[in-house]
């Protein structure tokens, strides 16, 4: 009798532990699942390569003139802290020339949100401010121009940039200066749920 009692509790306690074992399991797949799905239905902003074609798109439609950047629009772009942020312009050129785009020098090239400088941003945060483009007729170039390399702790706010954008015509010795455009940035941390999640 004894004995019988033993092996009872002997395959009670296995099946006990195969339902943990399996219950565990399942609910590890169950997380994974989970935060997968919710980082895709998160993460729907997709390509950015197409968004941002799309948008540049979006303002030569609007303004009509060679260069058009991210940024230029009515409404500021959103930049995320603890990531590189990439700010593209679009270069439609109506003859064969050589585009440089950088940064303007000085205060007025920057005005940063409250509680940093624009010194600092120029120091520590733009890891590059300046590219020159060959663009051919009819073609148009999307480049990357200044990347922004925003730290976990940067304030949120306004952050208002100035390039100043030059044009060389091929056979031309200078360039001729075109009009700067003022990029408007919105420094904007990501949501409790997508940081947390993905």
């Amino acid at each position: 009798m004894l004995n019988k009692s033993k092996r009872a509790a002997l395959e009670l306690s296995v099946s006990t532990i195969v339902v943990i074992v399996l219950a565990v399991t399942m609910l590890i797949i169950g997380m994974v699942l989970v935060r997968n799905i919710m980082c895709n239905a998160l993460g729907l902003t997709g390509d950015i390569n197409d968004k941002v074609r799309g948008e540049i798109t979006r303002l030569f439609g609007s303004s009509g003139g060679e260069v058009e950047c991210i940024g230029s629009g009515t409404e500021p772009i959103q930049i995320v802290p603890g990531r590189v942020n990439i700010i593209y312009c679009g270069i439609q050129a109506p003859r064969a020339s050589t585009y440089g785009i950088k940064l303007s020098a000085g205060a007025e090239g920057l005005v940063a949100p409250k509680g940093i400088t624009a010194d600092k941003i120029r120091r520590d945060w733009v890891t590059s401010e300046s590219v020159n483009v060959l663009v051919v007729p009819g073609e148009r170039s999307d480049q990357k121009v200044i990347r922004l390399d925003v730290p976990d702790d940067a304030p949120e706010g306004l952050l208002i940039m100035k390039l100043d954008i030059s044009k060389k015509d091929e056979g031309e010795t200078t360039s001729t200066p075109l009009t700067a455009q003022t990029l408007d940035f919105e420094i904007k941390r990501v949501g409790l749920v997508r940081s947390s999640v993905c």
